[in-house]
């Protein structure tokens, strides 16, 4: 008998809908080819699959509405890359921690800097080692027009944090 993941009935409610975001293929394209992800990879909130079509052979998904819950992923991974769920994007990113060295997810940026207590908890983590600018979310079909950017977390960086801005190619 296989093993049982147990679900968070909390993450399905209407913030949770609002959450479900499709990726453009552009946008995490360009994620990939940037950040290049090697290793054992997750995307932790597939959808459709963006991500991991694109991610190396034997990558790992979860996708909540498919019945692989994040918050039930234990296994350690080298990266987790994706579109996660702003409503609750600090318990998000908090679990992420505890099982990848870096992290790249696309967000508003705002979300970033959001608690100053929750920056101490992730600088005692690491760093965030680059921010990728995209413009802004209404830019790229999302439901905000806040600054968008993936942004590279890293277990144990110290370094200063690098920026780079996506040009749409003509």
């Amino acid at each position: 008998m296989g093993t049982e993941i147990k679900m968070q009935p909390l993450l399905f409610n209407l913030s949770a809908r609002r959450d479900n975001v499709r990726t453009p293929v552009v946008l995490a394209q360009d994620m990939i080819n940037f950040f290049k992800p090697d290793g054992r990879c997750l995307d932790p909130c597939s959808g459709d699959g963006v991500f991991l079509r694109m991610l190396s052979k034997g990558s790992e998904w979860c996708e909540i509405q498919q019945g692989r819950d994040f918050y039930a992923w234990h296994k350690p991974v080298d990266w987790i890359i994706g579109n996660p769920p702003y409503s609750h994007y600090t318990a998000w990113l908090r679990h992420s921690m505890t099982l990848s060295i870096n992290i790249v997810y696309v967000m508003p940026v705002y979300k970033v800097f959001a608690s100053g207590k929750f920056l101490d908890e992730l600088f005692a983590w690491g760093g965030i080692k680059h921010f990728r600018r995209y413009g802004t979310g209404t830019q790229w079909g999302f439901p905000f027009g806040h600054a968008l950017s993936a942004v590279h977390y890293q277990q144990h960086y110290a370094g200063a944090t690098e920026w780079s801005k996506y040009t749409k190619r003509s």
